[in-house]
C-alpha cells in the first residue's frame, strides 16, 4: 500500500512537495506498485500550459508524481506554508536512480530524442556507470505512429521488462505519450525532456548558480532564442502574474489554516517505543500533509529497549522538522530536564500552537503561561497509577497533572473514563479525543517462523511495553496452567523496569512455550498481529492502548481486562476478564482455545467494527479544529 504523498496545488497543478532524496526513497520503496505509472517531471512551463489546458491538467494530477523541476515552484510552495519543498530536476533525479540501479540491478529503456543523441546517451551512461542495466533504446519518427507501430513499440519494451522507462519528447508530448501508455508498460515511465540532451551531452546545462537564482531560462534562451524566447517570455510572466494572484487568495487560508505547531513530550520519531511516540507521529505526519508546519521535540539518548533498536536519525522526517534536545541519561531525571530544555526552546519558536503530550512534561506548562502562548494538553492516561514509578517520579507526574489543569488552554483525553476523572476531581472540562488506526495489509508468517517457529494461529499474543501495569504476570501465571500445545508470544520491550523484566523472563524461563522476541518492529512487528490465534491485553492501567487498537485492526480476537479504557475501545467485539483475576483469565483461554468457531467469529467483526470507529484523518480534523478554538478564543480577549 504507497504512503500518502504530500502536494501544493499550484495553479490548479498538484506540485509533490518533497526534495530528491525523499522522491528517490519513495520510488526505490513502490517500485512494484508504480509499474504501468508516470511521473512527470514540472517546470513552470508545464504549470502555465496546464493552467490554460484542461486535458493537459487532467494528465499532470492523473500521475503518480508531479516532481517541481522548477525552482520556483518549491519557491512558491515554501510561500504557501510547506517550508521543506525542494527543487527535484529531472536531470539531476537521473544520475541518483542510476547510481541506486547498479547497486538494485534495476533496468533501463529510453523512449524519444534522435538515434545520436541516444548512441551518446547510452555510451555516457556505461561509461559513468559501468554497472548500469540498459535493457533498450528508441528514437520515434518525428511523424505519428499508427495504431499498430505504437502497439509494437509497446511489445518491444515489454519485452525487455525494463524497470524504467524514461521519456525525452518535451512537453506536453512526453506527458500525453505517458498517460496513453498508462497501465500498458512493465516499468514506471518518467517524462524528463531535455535530460536525454545533458546528459548524452548535445546540450550544455546551465551552471548551478544561474539554475540556483531561478535563471536557467535565460540560459536556454541563449542557446536557441529562435525556440525558446517567445515561449519562455509568455510562460515566465504569465506565471508570476496568476502565480501571485492566486497567492493572495491564499493567504487568508495560509495564516488560519496552516499552523505552526510545536509537539512537546514524547521520546522521539519515528520510534514504536510507546503509544504515545506513535500518536504523536501519526497527529504530525498528517498536520504536514495538510500544509502545517510542525516541529518535533525529540529526546536524545537510545531507545528505550536498547541502542540495538535505534535508527539513524535525521533533522527532518515526513515534511516534520525534528530537533533533538539534550538530557540526561538517568531515567528519573531525564524526563524532567528534557521536558524544561524543549519548553524553553520552543519559546523561541513562533508557534501558533504548543502541544504537550503526557502528563511529565506538563510540569512546565508556567513557562509558555507566562508568555502567553496558546498551550494544548493531551492526557494519554494516568500517568502517577503506573507502578513502574517511584514516588517522586509519581509526585512529579502528580504535579503535571495539576499545571494542566490550571494552564492549558484545551486538555484532550483519550478515554471517557479520564474525562470524567478530571470532572470529579478538578471540575474541568475536557475535550474526549480518541487515537486513531490505520487500516493494515494482513502478512503471511515468514520471518517469525524462520526466528521463532511461529506459525498462522499456533500462538497467543502480548505486543505493548513490559511494563508492571501491562499485567503479563497474570498471562503467564494463567497460560502456565492450561494444557495446550499453542504458543505464549510476549513481545516488546522494556520502559524503565528492568526489575520487572527480570521477573517476567524468569516467569518465561519455567515454561518451554513462551517465546520472548523484546522489542519487534516492522515486518516481525505486522507478522505477529496478523497470524496469532488470540491476542491478550491484561492491564492495570491504560489510557487508550495503541497495541489494542493495531490487534483489532488486524482482525484479531482480543482477550482484554475489563478496565474501563479497554471496555470502551472493544465495547462487545472482544472477551473480556476480571482485572487481576488470574482465575478468570485461566477460564477465559481455555475456553477460546477449546472453541476455534468462538475465536473466528470474533476475528470476523474486529477490523471492520475499530477501523470505522477509530479513524486517524477524523482525529487530526477534531483536534485541528480544538487549536482552531484555542486561537480564535485568545483572539476575542484580545
Amino acid at each position: 500500500m504507497k504512503e500518502e504523498l504530500i502536494y501544493c496545488p499550484i495553479l490548479k497543478t498538484n506540485i509533490n512537495v518533497t526534495s530528491i532524496e525523499e522522491a528517490l526513497a519513495y520510488i526505490d520503496a513502490h517500485l512494484d506498485q508504480l509499474r504501468g505509472d508516470y511521473i512527470c517531471v514540472s517546470n513552470v512551463h508545464t504549470t502555465v500550459m496546464a493552467f490554460h489546458d484542461e486535458n493537459y491538467r487532467k494528465v499532470q494530477n492523473q500521475a503518480a508524481m508531479a516532481l517541481p523541476d522548477g525552482k520556483p515552484l518549491a519557491i512558491v510552495s515554501r510561500m504557501r506554508g510547506f517550508r521543506n519543498a525542494k527543487r527535484v530536476p529531472g536531470p539531476d533525479l537521473m544520475p541518483e536512480v542510476f547510481k541506486l540501479s547498479e547497486i538494485k540491478g534495476y533496468t533501463h529503456f529510453f523512449y524519444g530524442s534522435r538515434k545520436e543523441t541516444l548512441d551518446k546517451l547510452k555510451e555516457n551512461l556505461l561509461k559513468r556507470y559501468p554497472k548500469l542495466k540498459i535493457s533498450g533504446m528508441y528514437a520515434p519518427p518525428f511523424k505519428e505512429l499508427s495504431e499498430k507501430e505504437d502497439q509494437e513499440v509497446i511489445q518491444s519494451i515489454n519485452a525487455t521488462h525494463a524497470d524504467f522507462i524514461w521519456v525525452g519528447l518535451g512537453a506536453p508530448k512526453q506527458e500525453f505519450w505517458m498517460a496513453k501508455h498508462k497501465g500498458k508498460v512493465c516499468g514506471l515511465m518518467l517524462g524528463v525532456g531535455a535530460g536525454f540532451d545533458f546528459h548524452a551531452g548535445t546540450v550544455k546545462r546551465a551552471p548551478r548558480w544561474m539554475q540556483e537564482w531561478c535563471l536557467e531560462w535565460l540560459y536556454r534562451i541563449m542557446q536557441d532564442p529562435k525556440r525558446l524566447l517567445r515561449r519562455y517570455a509568455s510562460t515566465n510572466f504569465a506565471f508570476v502574474f496568476h502565480a501571485l494572484k492566486e497567492h493572495g487568495k491564499e493567504k487568508k487560508k495560509i495564516r488560519n489554516q496552516y499552523l505552526r505547531i510545536a509537539q512537546i513530550g514524547h521520546k522521539r520519531i519515528p520510534s514504536r517505543e510507546g503509544g504515545v511516540e506513535i500518536v504523536v507521529e501519526e497527529l504530525s505526519v498528517r498536520y504536514v500533509k495538510k500544509g502545517c508546519v510542525v516541529d518535533a521535540y525529540n529526546r536524545s539518548g537510545y531507545h528505550v529497549s536498547g541502542k540495538e533498536y535505534d535508527t539513524k536519525r535525521s533533522r527532518h522526517y515526513k515534511g516534520i522538522r525534528i530537533l533533538t534536545i539534550p538530557t540526561f541519561r538517568s531515567g528519573k531525571l531525564n524526563a524532567i530536564v528534557y521536558s524544561f530544555l524543549a519548553t524553553l526552546r520552543a519559546m523561541f519558536g513562533g508557534y501558533d500552537i504548543y502541544h504537550y503530550h503526557a502528563e511529565g512534561p506538563c510540569a512546565m506548562l508556567w513557562i509558555p503561561r507566562i508568555l502567553r502562548k496558546n498551550i494544548v494538553v493531551t492526557i494519554h492516561g494516568l500517568d502517577w497509577q503506573r507502578a513502574k514509578w517511584g514516588n517522586f517520579a509519581s509526585r512529579v507526574l502528580k504535579f503535571g497533572e495539576k499545571m494542566a489543569v490550571e494552564y492549558a488552554d484545551q486538555i484532550i483525553v483519550l478515554s471517557r473514563n479520564i474525562q470524567e476523572y478530571f470532572m470529579e476531581t478538578y471540575g474541568r472540562e475536557t475535550l474526549f479525543i480518541p487515537n486513531g488506526i490505520n487500516k493494515p495489509n494482513l502478512m503471511e508468517a515468514k520471518e517469525i517462523t524462520e526466528k521463532w517457529d511461529l506459525k498462522k494461529d499456533e500462538y497467543v499474543l502480548f505486543l505493548a511495553r513490559i511494563v508492571p501495569e501491562k499485567g503479563i504476570h497474570y498471562l503467564l501465571e494463567a497460560f502456565s496452567r492450561i494444557d495446550t500445545d499453542k504458543k505464549l508470544v510476549i513481545a516488546g520491550g522494556s520502559s524503565h523496569s528492568n526489575e520487572y523484566m527480570n521477573k517476567i523472563s524468569e516467569m518465561a524461563d519455567r515454561d518451554s512455550r513462551v517465546v520472548m522476541t523484546h522489542f519487534v518492529q516492522g515486518r516481525k512487528l505486522e507478522e505477529l498481529y496478523s497470524n496469532a490465534y488470540l491476542f491478550v491485553l491484561p492491564s492495570d492501567v491504560e489510557g487508550m492502548s495503541v497495541s489494542l487498537l493495531e490487534a483489532m485492526s488486524y482482525g484479531n480476537c482480543c482477550v482484554v481486562s475489563d478496565i474501563p479504557e479497554n471496555m470502551e475501545v472493544v465495547d462487545e467485539k472482544a472477551v473480556s476478564f476480571r482485572q487481576g483475576d488470574v482465575d478468570d483469565l485461566q477460564r477465559v483461554l481455555e475456553r477460546l482455545i477449546a472453541n476455534p468457531k468462538e475465536v473466528e467469529g470474533y476475528k470476523a467483526e474486529s477490523q471492520k467494527y475499530i477501523c470505522e470507529k477509530y479513524n486517524w484523518d477524523k482525529v487530526v480534523e477534531e483536534t485541528l479544529a480544538a487549536y482552531a478554538d484555542v486561537i480564535n478564543s485568545k483572539t476575542r480577549k484580545h
